[in-house]
């Protein structure tokens, strides 16, 4: 029997998680990274009841976390420039140009779509 702790788990870097952190505050943000054999996981901190908590990194247990569902990106123009934000405060230039790159194809599909 596989000991709880040593548990592979489903967080991957970049996934959207709620959770709490060891300190019982909410918490919501992505993950920075796992560490499956202390069962521990690092969340970059967008939203927390405690403001203070908020452009973080906390690390927390898997087990008081939860995945979020991915949103789609391509239907929402001000989702895609609040990750876009979130991408230039991380300083993470991959993200940002997949980001932008996302942007932009979605500004041209609106453009060509012309009401009659």
């Amino acid at each position: 029997m596989m000991n709880q702790l040593h548990q592979q788990t489903q967080y991957q870097k970049g996934d959207w998680v709620k959770g709490k952190s060891v300190h019982d505050e909410l918490i919501h943000g992505y993950v920075e990274s796992v560490n499956n054999y202390l069962g521990t996981i690092k969340v970059f901190v967008l939203e927390c009841d405690n403001p203070e908590t908020v452009g973080k990194v906390i690390e927390t247990f898997q087990n008081r976390i939860s995945q979020l569902e991915e949103p789609d990106l391509e239907q929402d123009e001000s989702f895609l420039l609040n990750l876009i934000e979130v991408a230039l405060i991380t300083k993470d230039k991959e993200w940002f140009m997949e980001l932008s790159t996302q942007l932009k194809e979605l500004r041209n599909e609106s453009e060509e779509v012309v009401p009659c």
